[in-house]
């Protein structure tokens, strides 16, 4: 393993005990297929009567990274950073709706104190359900995979972020892109990165445990990149077009649905909204301004 890359010795001092009381384990590796893949094997060689510590399996380099609807995820060597963390839970899968949020939340927050992206740097906002944007390209992502297992619900959490991607990237993937580099106008240091991630995870994570996702829907619709915008949301081969008007106290995406003549409609769901919990979101091509 290269120094250059991550120092482990300095991770592990730096890292909090919030993960439900624990340092998350580490599994570094030099290349990997993917640490989403990596966690889902080693959940499955553990025993299945004992709940699980937290684990982080971290990688410079993936050979088959994936992303959200099976896309691939660019993965070069010191392009971006690889990571995924296993928690286990003691909930049913339904109480983890909203989970992917506050985990992008979190990400916000690590990038917001590690090197001052916030509210004040304007380009920075999330995508729902699960994507971190920089003026409008794509920052990075993140994929919640889960498992049950008698009482337990195990949830490998993976994060892909751009650090500094080759100059030619865009042309090789079909949207836009962003890094960090690009950003603060400097290479992000891993460790650092890791650890305000790993740091800002424990402790969103435990409140989400406690009190489910409501306090963090205001944190949410603050740094919502569509909120009050024209939408058209995927799922399958339907779409929904409408006005995104945030998420629920579970997370779910709410939307003023639109007629074909751009016109908001009350006539379906509650108060006029509807509610999904799950599909591709973008911006539509009409011509309009934020909505109140």
């Amino acid at each position: 393993m290269s120094e250059k890359w991550i120092n482990e010795e300095r991770l592990v001092r730096a890292l909090e005990p919030v993960h439900a009381g624990l340092v998350p384990g580490l599994c570094l590796f030099e290349a990997i297929d993917s640490t989403n893949a990596e966690a889902l094997r080693r959940l499955k060689s553990m025993q299945s009567s004992r709940l699980p510590p937290p684990m982080a399996f971290i990688a410079r380099t993936q050979t088959a990274g994936r992303g959200r609807r099976g896309r691939e995820w660019m993965s070069e060597p010191d392009a971006g950073l690889y990571m995924s963390l296993l928690r286990s839970f003691d909930l049913v899968p339904d109480a983890l709706q909203g989970l992917s949020l506050v985990v992008g939340l979190a990400v916000y927050e690590a990038l917001k104190t590690l090197v001052g992206i916030g509210e004040e740097r304007e380009g920075i906002s999330l995508k729902w359900p699960n994507d971190i944007l920089y003026q409008g390209c794509k920052l990075g992502g993140i994929l919640l995979e889960l498992q049950r297992d008698e009482a337990l619900s195990h949830v490998v959490i993976g994060i892909g972020l751009n650090l500094d991607l080759p100059p030619d990237v865009d042309s090789l993937l079909d949207r836009p892109t962003a890094d960090l580099k690009q950003i603060t106008g400097e290479r992000v240091e891993p460790v650092k990165l890791v650890t305000a991630l790993l740091n800002q995870l424990g402790r969103d994570i435990a409140v989400f445990e406690e009190e489910g996702f409501a306090p963090f829907i205001e944190r949410w619709n603050r740094v919502d990149a569509y909120l009050g915008k024209n939408v058209r949301l995927q799922q399958d081969s339907k779409w929904t077009e409408g006005i995104s008007r945030g998420v629920d106290s579970s997370g779910g995406l709410l939307l003023e649905p639109l007629n074909d003549d751009g016109v908001t409609s009350h006539a379906t769901g509650e108060g006029g909204l509807l509610r999904f919990e799950g599909g591709e979101l973008s911006p539509t091509l009409r011509l309009n301004e934020d909505r109140e």
